[in-house]
């Protein structure tokens, strides 16, 4: 009994103590063992054994190369623990929905037909499509690198559009509104002066402290894509700063307790309820955008904007700096109108013909 093949009793461990006697455990991975009565085939033996394998608490290890295989693999390399926790904590979130209805499919069966059709499964959520694109494409690209697969499927799947102007910029009249609610000396106005000066994130405006100002300038590294970022100091930035008095390492603090924010989201949603309170329906980035207009309106490059901001390509920057340019351009082809006494409107203009035919 004892020499049968295992692969009949998946999971299944045999130990001999000093005595000789055998003793059976089921046993899932690293997870606990469980003693199996009887000897190795017997009734008893068996039913403990189905027993344990239908149990919830212990599930069958998955497949070797399969998706849910190449997950679990996938989470403990050292490609994805050297992302930010909140990056591994989205793609893996993703990923075992993803491996919920996918998990138990062969690695050789996913094709780019599959990707196409999980894609178009979220064609109601284009966002939610794109960033399941985009997750599987770096799993695919590490399992290329890892030897596990020889091309990666998602490549060449097309995005879906998502059209949306995101974050709207505030205008002069919500910032004329905010201002007159939240007084100076209070929070919400320290909040908003250094989100307005300086267009750095939400993710990263509630971590500037004094330790961050060097020469006048603000240096800090993006948490969002650890690009350096510079903000030179405005001089009534500085004046606010230098009589606010703070002892933490950071300028910003909540409000009941006075302690540093513990999370961009803890931060953005007090800075949501201020905006509220002034009756303002703009937030926190819509601030950054604000300032990228009015820097890139005055002229601004597109390197300059990506060192101010923190992008790493000039998709953004160009942007801000192509919208910039096509207002000047309309607002020099309007003023060569007016200097040329020249008008769209079709009465002057029938007039001015008959005139000339008279």
């Amino acid at each position: 009994m004892e020499d049968m093949p295992r692969n009949k009793y998946p999971n299944t461990l045999r130990e001999v103590d000093r005595f000789g006697n055998v003793r059976w455990y089921f046993r899932v991975g690293k997870g606990k063992r469980t003693r199996l009565p009887g000897e190795w085939g017997s009734k008893e033996f068996s039913a403990a054994w189905r027993k344990c394998m239908a149990n919830e608490e212990a599930p069958t290890a998955p497949t070797k190369h399969t998706l849910q295989w190449l997950v679990d693999k996938y989470v403990q390399s050292a490609a994805f623990k050297g992302l930010r926790e909140s990056t591994q904590s989205a793609r893996h979130n993703i990923l075992k929905v993803v491996c919920k209805t996918g998990g138990k499919v062969i690695l050789s069966q996913i094709d780019r037909k599959m990707i196409a059709a999980g894609r178009d499964r979220r064609a109601d959520t284009p966002f939610a499509a794109i960033t399941y694109l985009k997750v599987m494409g770096y799993l695919f690209e590490w399992a290329v690198d890892s030897g596990f697969m020889s091309d990666n499927p998602a490549r060449g799947v097309k995005k879906p559009k998502a059209k949306t102007e995101g974050h709207k910029p505030w205008t002069m009249a919500d910032l004329e509104r905010f201002y007159e609610k939240h007084k100076e000396g209070s929070q919400a106005r320290l909040a908003m002066d250094m989100l307005l000066f300086t267009g750095l994130r939400r993710s990263d405006i509630y971590r500037i402290g004094p330790q961050h100002i060097r020469d006048g300038v603000i240096e800090y590294r993006a948490s969002k894509n650890e690009e350096m970022t510079y903000s030179p100091v405005h001089t009534t930035l500085r004046e606010i700063l230098e009589n606010h008095q703070t002892t933490h390492m950071a300028y910003l603090v909540t409000p009941v307790h006075g302690r540093p924010f513990k999370s961009a989201a803890a931060f953005g949603n007090w800075f949501g309820d201020v905006c509220d309170e002034a009756n303002v329906d703009g937030r926190a980035h819509g601030l950054r955008k604000t300032l990228a207009t009015i820097l890139a309106e005055a002229g601004n490059s597109n390197s300059e904007l990506k060192a101010r901001f923190g992008w790493r390509s000039d998709a953004m920057a160009s942007l801000y700096t192509r919208n910039a340019n096509k207002r000047k351009l309309a607002i020099a082809g309007a003023e060569k109108l007016n200097e040329n006494s020249l008008t769209p409107h079709l009465n002057s203009v029938r007039g001015t013909k008959a005139k000339d035919q008279a």
